[in-house]
């Protein structure tokens, strides 16, 4: 379980994760009070620091302009190297120099941990539930096409 003397359960906090392709425990930061403050979460995929920008709890996990589902882990191109989330990031085994793959550049993660990635300005994630391949000239696009049927 991730200990730092900053986490004091209402600015700072950290909750099991969701999604199993997450590391167990997501870093959540709010600023403002807890039902109306929107949520920054930082979670480790693989080695990979990720994060996504939720609405207040009173609102859910969507925005209510993007009421599908919620929003998709954005990897994190350069990891802090201080603070709570580099100590977070550490402990739960993500690195700090990501290794660029030009073959594969993993930029978020779909819903169901489905790695999007660009490759010459083109997002494209392959779909867990048909094994289709989609592509979009923006993450917003791709997510429109991940929804769609």
């Amino acid at each position: 379980m991730f200990e730092h003397a900053n986490l004091d359960g209402s600015k700072y906090r950290t909750l099991a994760a969701a999604e199993t392709f997450l590391q167990p425990e997501v870093l959540e930061f709010r600023e403002g009070g807890a039902d109306s403050a929107p949520r920054l979460q930082h979670g480790v995929a693989g080695d990979v620091l990720v994060e996504r920008y939720l609405p207040a709890e009173s609102v859910g996990t969507a925005w209510p302009h993007d009421s599908v589902a919620a929003p998709w882990w954005v990897v994190v191109d350069h990891p802090p190297h201080a603070g709570i989330v580099a100590t977070f990031n550490e402990s739960l085994g993500g690195i700090y120099k990501r290794v660029l793959n030009p073959e594969k550049n993993v930029v978020a993660f779909a819903e169901q941990g489905e790695e999007v990635v660009i490759n010459a300005g083109v997002y494209s994630v392959v779909r867990a539930a048909d094994s289709k391949e989609l592509t979009g000239d923006s993450l917003v696009a791709l997510r429109a096409a991940y929804y769609a049927n």
